[in-house]
Parts: structure tokens; sequence; C-alpha cells
């Protein structure tokens, strides 16, 4: 028979925290403003304050929460700052980037003007995705044109995975 201090001893581990993934697909409009909504699932995970930044290509605006964010960065000062191509590429990164940033009381962020202009375009209708570690956002419009250049690759793209595949099983 079990006693007391068995039953003490034999706790339930805790469940290891889970990393915070940002998944699924969101259309939504950009109002007049330059505000929009952001879907609950993703204001939780992105905390009280985020970061607003140009995604690394610079195709989307990229929505990271801080702890995500501080790691980015922490990726860029690794590779250092006397590479002339790596300062022109964060002088960019950093001047449409802007932290410190949350929702109004609607869920609604503030896409500040010179990123929604040089990476939206004006466009107002978006879609909003989880993309791993960040919320992407990026307009309706490219976001059909990637989907159609995604369907094109997708052969080749799967003859890649499986080779990655195979490399591991070696």
């Amino acid at each position: 028979m079990e006693t007391s201090k068995d039953s003490a001893e034999q706790k339930p581990t805790p469940k290891q925290a889970r990393p915070v993934r940002f998944i699924g697909s969101f259309n939504h409009s950009v109002d007049n403003k330059g505000r929009l909504v952001i879907p609950q699932t993703f204001r939780e995970k992105l905390g009280e304050t985020f970061c607003i930044a140009p995604s690394y290509d610079f195709q989307s605006i990229a929505v990271y929460p801080t702890e995500m964010w501080e790691k980015r960065n922490e990726q860029y000062e690794r590779l250092g700052n006397l590479n002339p191509a790596l300062n022109r590429y964060l002088e960019q990164f950093y001047a449409l980037s802007f932290d410190e940033q949350s929702c109004d009381a609607q869920g609604r962020i503030l896409l500040p003007v010179n990123i929604r202009t040089k990476i939206l375009q004006d466009e107002r209708d978006v879609e909003i995705t989880g993309a791993n570690d960040h919320v992407r956002i990026v307009s309706t419009a490219a976001s059909q044109d990637g989907w159609g250049s995604f369907r094109q690759e997708l052969p080749n793209l799967l003859e890649l995975i499986a080779a990655l595949g195979q490399d591991g099983n070696r």
C-alpha cells in the first residue's frame, strides 16, 4: 500500500513549456489611420509589447515578440559590424523597425507610416499569417503572388525536402 510520503515523492513533473509558434492565416484590412486588428490567438502569444520590423527579405512586415526580437538582434550582432554590406542592410532594417509597440483596447496595432508605405505600398487588404517565431503581414495581392510562385516551385521543393530526409538517415 502506498503511503502519503510515497505519494508526495511521485508528484507529476510539470509539462515542459512549449515554444511560442505562430501558425494560421487571417485576412484583415488596415484602416485609414494605419491600424490593423491582430487576431486574438496571435495577440496572446505576442505579449504586452512587441516589435514591428521588416521581414528579413523586406517583402512583408514582421511582428516579433520582444524575446524573439532580442534573439534576432543578437544574431545580427554576432555577425560583426565591420562588414559594409551588413551595415547597409541593418541601417535600412533598423530604420523601419519599431520596438515597444502594443495593441490598443480593440486589439489593433498601429503600423507606422514609414514601414506601411515602403513594405505594403499603402495596400489596405492584408493577410496576417503565422511565420513560426513571428507574425507576418503582407498585402493580399503579394500573398496571392507568393502562393502562385510556391505552387510552381512545389515539386522542386518536395525533392529537396526528400533529399534532406535521406541525408539525415545516413
